[in-house]
């Protein structure tokens, strides 16, 4: 009998679409109405070092899609960059407040073509680029004011457009596993596991 509750509930759980992502994407427009002003995908990224030391990070996932994945960008010099260099594979977690859910993310990470890199550099405020250009990752810093000085250089170095650097580097972490985490008010909080199983994704809910 237990078998087939599983079953029941992996057909009636994604009955519209058995893409965990489309649920994903729902959550996130969900949390988006419910939130004021600009809404951001913000997500702690988990990674492990050499030795298997785990650490994590908040990161912003500017795309979520079936095909590739959660879509983030950062530095080429970051420790971030150095785990997935190691050990590609990763873990994000999206906490959603407003909605009282939780979102894990598991998978392998994959680098994205320089182009994509350099198309969503040009779509960055002018002055987040010049932040970027002005960190020398993981040095330590001279004084507070060393930062400040390098982005006026920059500033008068270039005064119109910004070339994207080759530090600028995009991952699409494209999922194996995702966990949705439901919080009810005065309940058992509700969990619902997506696995990839070959190409097929297999969903049940679990005891919380």
């Amino acid at each position: 009998m237990k078998w087939i509750f599983l079953l029941l509930c992996s057909v009636t759980l994604f009955a519209k679409d058995p893409h965990p992502v489309t649920k994903v994407n729902a959550w996130f427009k969900e949390e988006k109405e419910r939130t004021e002003g600009r809404f951001f995908k913000f997500a702690s990224l988990a990674t492990v070092d050499a030795e298997g030391n785990p650490h994590a990070r908040m990161v912003e996932v500017t795309h979520f899609s079936k095909k590739k994945g959660a879509l983030f960008f950062t530095h080429a010099q970051t420790e971030k960059v150095q785990h997935l260099s190691l050990n590609p594979h990763a873990s994000l977690n999206f906490y959603l407040p407003h909605t009282h859910r939780q979102l894990c993310v598991d998978g392998v990470v994959h680098s994205v073509p320089q182009e994509e890199a350099e198309k969503a550099w040009e779509q960055m405020p002018r002055f987040m680029k010049l932040t970027f250009l002005s960190s020398r990752k993981g040095e330590p810093l001279e004084s507070p004011e060393a930062l400040e000085i390098r982005k006026k250089q920059l500033q008068t170095e270039y005064p119109k457009d910004i070339p994207c650097p080759s530090t600028f580097r995009g991952y699409h972490l494209k999922p194996e596993r995702i966990i949705f985490f439901q919080v009810n008010r005065r309940s058992f909080p509700t969990k619902e596991v997506a696995h990839l199983d070959k190409e097929d994704w297999v969903c049940t809910q679990v005891e919380p």
